[in-house]
């Protein structure tokens, strides 16, 4: 099947190729990591972190998610000239907010370091954090303009360099001045990440002077400002809550797992297990969830922005059960193979429960995402901060509550992450069917895809058991079990009478062919 350029297919598979060249270049950073940082340095690490999301969230969420929108409209409806007025002001509402953020942790660092986080050795990072979300601002911004207009190879290419020199300037940093100060170690990481967002930056910048000369930055009107704002500012002020609330979570997770009975040690360590090892090798498929959603949503703004009802609740549905046709099965495969692949890369040992919980977290996550992607595309991105917001405040409060009793510890905390998640998806496609009109069809949407992950996943367990007896290398009986798992999905596929490349091509470029598939 030949898939043409300036398709949905194209664009999504673009960015599934560039997602999973990330995943994998992502997947080596966190084992550099590991080996450099340790559980205790990811920790320190990820309580830095949790103040540049804070802050990441509040200046720059509601603003591209504003700019791909406003960008993808315009040029639905044949006005490119706005293009320019809605990039100066993205870049003005940015550049407002980092100031005053900057000047807040510049005054008051310390006192965020040692009081608000637990660990005044989290101070040392904070300049090079603020550099970082200076460059990741401007790099973002030209991002969501060329998704906008669909051109995501430019992206792909930006972020692709960008990890790869993340992974060499962090690597060096660390095995050069790296010591036993975790502090130090956390100032480093994002001194290495501050070299990849010099390059991120210049690029796009580079690649919208020659590409988009005809954009001009002309002064935006009362209308565009309306309806700018009117998009960014809830959206911001959702993501600025959920991450404060996220990163509330990770500072009161080591605490909430000491009143469990661990020391500091212990519990920070924990931290650094879940949030920079077990997180990412589980959430490995959200490179493809990803790519259909970030593919999708320029697709339905300009479908909605034109009247095309039809057209939005076909492609309401078809993200609705892609993300379970790749979501759950991946996962599934992953699941079984997770013990072994954290003991493999990061020498760290995982628990089949532990591993199974954060799977189904982590489904459950695709479904918030991809839900929620779908509200903000269609301009109800009020609902979605509701349900996200009241999502991470039940999940702080089960954090609270679970984490500390000793029968529980981490798990309380990934049995929280799971229902929460679940129930923000669930409330989502409810607004959603209740808005667009969509039809649910559960059997088909989520059905299908429960039990082929349920087979995939006992499937792959039985390989990994059966080439763990066979072959004596432990990375040989895992790639076999892995191929083994992906071919046995493919063909799962295909007994169900979907061929998803083409599944992908008739239904979301045109909606109006029938069906040739039991699809």
């Amino acid at each position: 099947m030949r898939v043409r350029k300036g398709t949905i297919l194209y664009a999504a598979g673009v960015l599934a190729c560039g997602n999973v060249l990330l995943q994998v270049l992502g997947f080596v950073y966190r084992v550099v990591l590991s080996r450099f940082a340790g559980a205790e340095g990811l920790g320190v690490y990820r309580l830095v972190n949790s103040v540049y999301l804070v802050l990441n969230a509040g200046c720059l969420s509601g603003v591209t998610t504003a700019c791909s929108r406003l960008s993808a409209a315009c040029e639905a409806r044949g006005e490119s000239h706005r293009l320019g007025a809605v990039l100066r002001l993205a870049f003005r509402a940015f550049f407002a907010l980092s100031a005053a953020c900057t000047a807040v942790v510049l005054l008051c660092g310390g006192s965020i370091a040692a009081n608000l986080l637990g660990d005044g050795r989290c101070a040392r990072a904070f300049p090079y954090m603020l550099l970082c979300l200076a460059l990741t601002g401007v790099e973002n911004i030209f991002k969501s303009l060329f998704i906008g207009l669909e051109r995501v190879q430019y992206t792909a290419c930006s972020e692709v360099g960008e990890q790869l020199i993340r992974i060499f300037a962090v690597s060096f940093l660390l095995y050069e001045y790296g010591s036993g100060d975790y502090g130090r170690i956390a100032m480093l990481i994002f001194a290495g990440m501050v070299c990849s967002e010099v390059f991120s930056a210049l690029f796009l910048t580079r690649l919208f002077r020659r590409n988009m000369r005809h954009i001009r930055f002309t002064r935006p009107d009362k209308e565009l400002y309306g309806q700018f704002f009117g998009i960014a500012a809830p959206l911001s002020a959702s993501a600025l809550i959920g991450n404060m609330l996220g990163s509330a979570g990770s500072v009161l997770l080591p605490q909430r797992l000491m009143a469990a009975g661990l020391d500091y040690e212990q519990a920070l360590s924990a931290l650094g297990v879940i949030s920079g090892m077990a997180m990412p090798l589980l959430l490995f498929p959200v490179a493809f969830v990803s790519s259909v959603c970030t593919a999708l949503l320029p697709a339905v703004t300009a479908a909605q922005a034109v009247g095309e009802q039809a057209r939005v609740r076909v492609l309401t549905g078809r993200v609705v059960t892609t993300v379970g046709l790749i979501g759950m099965p991946a996962t599934a495969v992953l699941v079984p193979l997770a013990p072994q692949l954290s003991e493999l890369f990061f020498r760290q040992p995982l628990t089949g429960g532990y591993a199974a919980l954060l799977g189904a977290a982590a489904v459950a996550a695709y479904y918030q995402m991809a839900t929620g992607s779908l509200l903000n595309a269609l301009g109800l991105q009020r609902w979605n901060v509701a349900t996200a917001i009241s999502a991470e405040l039940c999940q702080l409060a089960l954090l609270y509550r679970w984490c500390a009793r000793p029968t529980l510890g981490i798990y309380g905390y990934l049995l929280a992450m799971f229902l929460t998640g679940a129930s923000a998806a669930a409330v989502n496609l409810a607004i959603l069917h209740r808005r667009t009109a969509f039809r649910l069809k559960p059997f088909r949407r989520f059905g299908v895809p429960l039990l082929c992950g349920a087979a995939v996943f006992l499937w792959t367990r039985f390989f990994a058991q059966t080439f763990a007896c066979r072959f004596d290398n432990t990375v040989t009986a895992l790639t076999a079990a892995l191929v083994s798992a992906i071919i046995l999905y493919l063909l799962v596929l295909r007994l169900l009478g979907i061929r998803l490349g083409r599944y992908l091509a008739h239904r979301m470029e045109n909606p109006a062919v029938l069906p040739v598939f039991l699809w």
